[in-house]
C-alpha cells in the first residue's frame, strides 16, 4: 500500500479512536473525524463509506487478531489472550464495551459463539447441558461482558490469568 494511504488511514483510524474516548461512539461525527485528522471530506470518503464502516474495520482488526489461528487453543489460554489483548487495546475495547456499541457487542458475541462457547460448554459446563443451548450462549457471552467491563473499571487490574480463573468460575 502506498505509504500517503497509509499515512492518512492511520491518522482517521487515531482520529477515530481518541473521538470514540472522548466523545462516545453516537456523539461522534464523520466531520469530528475528518476534523481531527486533518483530513478532506473527500478523502475521508476514499477510504471509508461512513463511520460505520470505521468501526467495522476496527472491530474485524481486533477480532481476526484474537481468534485467528486459535481454534486448538485450550480455552483457558484462549480466554487469557482475549483478556491480554483486550488490556493492551484497552482505548479501542473500553469505549465500545462500557458504552455497549451494539455492533461491537454484536461482533463480539458471534466470535465467542463460535470460538469460545463450545469449548466452555464440554469443559465447564457439562452439568448444564439440560438447559436450552440459547440460554447458555447467553449466558456465557453476558458474563464474560460484564466480567470484562468490571475488569476494564478497576484501577488495580488483577492479571489475565486470574481473571480468566473468576470468569470460568463463574461459570461453574
Amino acid at each position: 500500500m502506498d505509504r500517503r494511504i497509509t499515512k492518512t488511514k492511520k491518522a482517521i483510524f487515531q482520529a477515530f479512536l481518541s473521538l470514540l474516548n472522548d466523545k462516545g461512539y453516537d456523539a461522534m461525527r464523520v466531520q469530528d473525524v475528518i476534523d481531527l485528522a486533518d483530513v478532506g471530506r473527500s478523502t475521508f470518503y476514499a477510504h471509508y463509506a461512513s463511520k460505520e464502516a470505521l468501526l467495522e474495520e476496527l472491530c474485524q482488526d481486533l477480532f481476526h487478531h484474537l481468534f485467528a489461528g486459535r481454534e486448538d487453543a485450550d480455552v483457558t489460554v484462549l480466554l487469557a489472550h482475549i483478556f491480554k489483548h483486550f488490556r493492551t487495546n484497552q482505548d479501542r475495547v473500553a469505549s465500545l464495551l462500557l458504552s455497549r456499541n451494539a455492533y461491537f457487542l454484536r461482533e463480539l458475541e458471534a466470535e465467542l459463539k463460535h470460538d469460545i462457547f463450545p469449548k466452555v460448554l464440554e469443559d465447564y459446563m457439562q452439568d448444564k447441558r439440560e438447559l436450552p443451548d440459547d440460554l447458555l450462549l447467553h449466558f456465557v457471552v453476558t458474563t464474560f461482558v460484564e466480567t470484562t467491563s468490571w475488569w476494564l473499571q478497576q484501577r488495580k487490574k488483577v492479571d489475565e490469568t486470574t481473571l480468566t480463573a473468576y470468569y470460568l468460575k463463574l461459570l461453574t
